[in-house]
């Protein structure tokens, strides 16, 4: 069945195809009856007309309705920035007695729609999905009552096709005020021992953003990894910086804070907090080797495996004043450059590693004193120590060494199969626990008999013997690994073992990088929670002291979730700037705070969405009050965009859309009458054709 204009629908007597032809053929001997005789062919045109009208099947399509209400959508604002200065109970107030008022008009519905958003408002956005679940014809307008605030604003508007009214009411105070900090250049990165430069500006708003007068500049306080470091007036407007020294690598957290303007809306935009990630341009290590071994290989391949360290290594054969007959094109071709090295240029390296290194005079007591305040003032130093470690030549004798050494040798090495075990200490400690397939790691044929002095013994060999041993010196650390057949792993050895992850830890924890520390604080947010982890190596952790947002603290025992590591779980905290200590160590953690829009621009305006409002004829109307609501009048109107709301009303649309409730279908006229029509038609036709209307003029 086809639908036509004017309510009349088609139901033909033959298929589509065959009707087709017929109109084709009907059209065809209609043209030819006028060529033939215009005055018969019109006739005989009459007389196809009506077969074919008859055979279309025309019917009079009769529906009986019902009028609909229109609808009125009040879309209300319950996102974070409106329980500012009471604007939620403003917006609770103003929402009830819009609907009771348009509940009054005749033939409107109300439809109250609630959204919101911690992080930011999507304004635009809920108003097109009210929208699309609203029957269009049925729209008469769209009230909402917000803050102004909406992040989509300039991408989404254009988006909307609304058909009735949108008109804005503003819940927020005619005289608002506001202070807030924002961060121009905030780097996330940089690199460690080259400054970064963090600027800023403080703005005071006011309502529709106009900046307010302020001849005074606030004060401003930076604080370091929880340590006040400045604190400074910095002038209204003006784009301030400093520069931030990245000493370690890792993160360090800045925060800056503005001192509060007397009346304004919120202190939670008064404070930026910027977390900066130091890391290393290049890992400098300078290998020494005191004679080719099999596990000389292993270091280098390590080391030159990564692209983030830049090797330089140095295998010293023989004393500088020996000569032994070696021919001189077998010789290296410049002489070793201790001087160089050891004296000039040490601050430079991260690590310097002694792999099998005994005393052959090349080194003199200068040097290994320069070695051991590189320690103290924060260098690393690793000694990878086989039988050479015994004796008149080992690096334990040099006295000017032996102070930084957290062992001294015992006796010779002791030759007997061992399999390396992973001490309880190592078990909480980042640079063993969690090794892979300790338990079927392959043996080791040596090991080094020492007296140890202080430091932790990660690693045992037989009869529980340190093999490993690791400690601070000052601001620097050392490494004493006390084997030389960690190159037996790596060979496959009795099935071999983790020889590059264990090296690689050893030398990461020796250079400090931030994830092998063993003591350490960190607030995270997983899922919306907020976790609070200690790592320790201690057997328990003293309680964790958390500062919420509000300034409210509280005291937490965590539960030990794996070996060296204890954790807690706070579900759904508030957003906001959490600090966390735990006996020397300090934390922040930051729920919603950064990169959220809704507490940028707390003032209340109308800016964003005026466009909106404008575009599809509706108002914007300030309705706060005191602490109630002035809400605009409330009409019935019709037409065209332009009246529909004036400054001191809001328009509702007449849209009369109406509901089918049956359908009738009756025939355009009786198939009788489209007969008589056609049988008349011929009739004339035949008449005129054979004169007979002629001769009877004629003869009259």
């Amino acid at each position: 069945m086809t639908t036509l204009p004017f309510n009349i629908v088609l139901d033909p007597m033959l298929p589509p195809w065959a009707l087709i032809a017929a109109v084709v053929a009907g059209a065809a001997f209609a043209i030819l009856s006028l060529i033939r005789n215009w005055k018969s062919g019109i006739a005989r045109a009459v007389a196809i007309a009506a077969l074919l009208i008859m055979l279309a099947g025309p019917m009079i399509r009769e529906a009986e309705t019902t009028p609909l209400n229109d609808i009125a959508l009040i879309l209300v604002d319950e996102s974070a920035s409106q329980s500012l200065d009471d604007r939620d109970a403003v917006t609770q107030a103003a929402a009830e007695r819009l609907a009771q008022r348009i509940e009054a008009l005749d033939n409107v519905d109300v439809e109250i729609i609630r959204f919101g958003g911690e992080e930011e408002t999507l304004t635009v956005n809920a108003i097109g999905q009210a929208v699309a679940d609203t029957p269009r014809q049925r729209l008469g307008a769209v009230f909402v009552v917000t803050d102004g605030q909406a992040a989509d604003a300039d991408e989404a508007i254009g988006g909307l096709d609304i058909d009735a009214p949108v008109h804005i009411l503003t819940t927020g105070a005619a005289l608002e005020s506001d202070r807030k900090i924002t961060l121009v250049n905030a780097p996330r990165y940089g690199i460690v021992r080259q400054p970064v430069r963090v600027t800023f500006r403080i703005d005071d708003v006011g309502r529709e953003g106009a900046p307010l007068d302020d001849a005074r500049a606030p004060m401003v306080t930076l604080r370091m990894d929880g340590e006040e470091i400045l604190r400074e007036a910095v002038p209204i407007g003006a784009e301030a910086g400093f520069d931030v020294p990245l000493t370690r690598p890792g993160q360090t957290i800045i925060e800056l804070e503005v001192a509060e303007r007397p009346g304004e809306l919120t202190t939670r935009n008064n404070i930026a907090v910027l977390p900066i990630t130091a890391v290393r341009d290049r890992l400098r290590v300078l290998l020494i080797s005191g004679e080719p071994h099999p596990g000389e290989r292993v270091w280098r391949n390590l080391l030159k495996s990564d692209p983030a360290v830049d090797l330089v290594h140095f295998t010293i054969l023989r004393p500088i004043d020996k000569n032994d007959g070696t021919p001189v094109d077998e010789l290296a071709l410049i002489p070793f450059p201790q001087d160089e090295l050891f004296i000039d240029k040490l601050d430079e390296f991260d690590l310097l590693i002694f792999d099998r290194y005994a005393y052959r005079g090349v080194l003199s007591s200068f040097h290994f004193d320069n070695i051991a305040r590189f320690v103290d003032n924060g260098g690393a130093v690793l000694i990878a120590s086989g039988p050479e470690y015994n004796g008149a030549l080992s690096l334990a004798n040099r006295r000017n060494l032996t102070f930084i050494l957290p062992a001294l040798p015992a006796g010779s090495a002791i030759e007997e199969s061992f399999r390396p075990e992973v001490t309880d200490l190592g078990e909480r400690h980042p640079v063993t626990a969690d090794l892979p397939d300790a338990d079927i790691w392959g043996r080791w044929l040596r090991v080094m008999p020492v007296a140890k002095m202080r430091g932790e013994t990660l690693m045992t060999g037989p009869n529980d013997a340190p093999l490993l041993i690791l400690d601070r010196i000052g601001d620097g650390r050392v490494g004493l690994f006390l084997s030389d057949h960690v190159w037996l792993w790596a060979r496959g050895f009795d099935g071999g073992g983790p020889h590059a992850e264990l090296l690689r830890r050893i030398a990461h924890w020796l250079m400090k990088e931030p994830e092998l520390e063993e003591e350490a604080l960190s607030l995270r947010e997983v899922n919306g929670d907020l976790v609070i982890e200690r790592r320790t190596i201690e057997d328990e952790p003293p309680a964790v002291t958390l500062t919420r947002p509000d300034g409210e603290t509280a005291e937490f025992d965590l539960e030990e979730t794996a070996p060296g590591r204890f954790t807690t779980r706070l579900s759904a905290p508030s957003r906001g700037l959490y600090r966390a200590t735990s006996g020397e160590l300090f934390a922040i953690g930051v729920i919603g705070l950064e990169a959220a829009p809704e507490f940028q621009n707390v003032v209340s305006t109308s800016k964003p969405l005026s466009p909106l409002a404008e575009d599809s004829g509706g108002g914007v109307f300030a309705i706060r009050e005191g602490n109630g609501a002035a809400l605009p009048d409330l009409r019935r109107v019709r037409g065209d965009k332009a009246g529909r709301a004036g400054s001191s009303w809001a328009g509702i649309v007449e849209q009369r859309a109406e509901r089918v409730e049956t359908v009738r279908d009756a025939p355009l006229a009786p198939a009788l009458f489209w007969l008589f029509i056609i049988a008349a038609a011929l009739l004339i036709a035949w008449g005129l054709e054979g004169g007979r209307f002629t001769r009877r003029r004629l003869q009259g």
